[in-house]
């Protein structure tokens, strides 16, 4: 006989053992059910949410989505399909806004977004994240001209930030906080609220560090820009965002990281795509 979903997910849950019986839930414990996966098996497609925000997750010249969070991505893909003991799996790349996460996983547009999501109180009421895989610094970038390194220095200026982010959530607290006096500026993308910099109609943007680089190594003159030591507001932490109340799938996703974190292929892909520095044309 042909194994019923139900058993499947009842294998699946007894194979990867994650957590202790104690932190289970009785009722989690007797009848494990995920409505992600059983969204993956009734559909043999996996639906990815992700923005260009290099190098984490982008769609290269050539067509193809990567970056490190892709890559933890379809390694969770590949879990889920051996798991399942699906025969196929199509994997869908969905690009998704900052604005867009929540209802795209709430609709079942995608099932995880694995993009950069910063791990967050205020945004642990409508969703969940996975453990952390990366810890990123917020900094002040500006041309050079301007002469901007320091909050102090930043006073009373003119700041692009895109909506939906924490580094939007950040800046207006240490404006609060400090009196500023910003003016805020917001973008559907993180690339807008860089490109306002580029172009003279903003004095600096407020970005997480390891995402400022890919910016300026991209733009005509690399040698304009400057990156501020001063480190705004909190760290970063960036984690995968699933939909809530599906705590299986976090299981799974949590403990597949785990694994990840400690083989080499970890290593090989944090040296291919977290050794990030400005690079000097010519």
């Amino acid at each position: 006989m042909k194994k019923t979903f139900s058993s499947k997910l009842k294998l699946l849950f007894r194979t990867v053992s994650w957590l202790p019986l104690m932190c289970v839930p009785h009722y989690l414990a007797a009848a494990p059910t995920s409505v992600t996966l059983e969204h993956i098996k009734a559909s043999h497609i996996i639906n990815i949410g992700y923005r260009q925000l290099e190098p984490f997750s982008f769609r290269d010249n050539s067509g193809e989505v990567s970056g490190y969070t892709i890559s933890l991505c379809n390694k969770v893909a590949d879990e889920i399909k051996h798991s399942l003991g699906l025969k196929k799996l199509d994997i869908h790349y969905i690009p998704t806004l900052f604005t867009e996460r929540v209802s795209a996983l709430n609709s079942s547009k995608i099932d995880f977004d694995c993009s950069v999501n910063t791990d967050a109180p205020e945004r642990q009421k409508s969703v969940s994240f996975s453990i952390d895989y990366y810890t990123a610094n917020m900094r002040i970038v500006s041309l050079r001209q301007n002469n901007i390194q320091t909050l102090n220095d930043l006073k009373g200026h003119t700041v692009s930030v895109p909506r939906g982010s924490k580094d939007l959530l950040e800046l207006n607290r240490v404006n609060r906080e400090k009196h500023l006096s910003l003016s805020i500026i917001t973008s559907d993308t993180v690339a807008d609220a860089f490109d306002m910099v580029a172009q003279k109609r903003t004095a600096a943007v407020v970005l997480d560090d390891i995402l400022a680089y890919p910016f300026i190594n991209q733009s005509e003159k690399p040698e304009a820009f400057t990156v501020s030591h001063e480190i705004v507001g909190e760290k970063m932490k960036y984690a995968i965002m699933m939909r809530k109340e599906d705590p299986l799938f976090v299981a799974f996703v949590d403990k597949t990281l785990e694994h990840i974190f400690d083989s080499p292929l970890n290593t090989q892909w944090t040296n291919k795509w977290l050794t990030q520095k400005v690079v000097l044309k010519n």
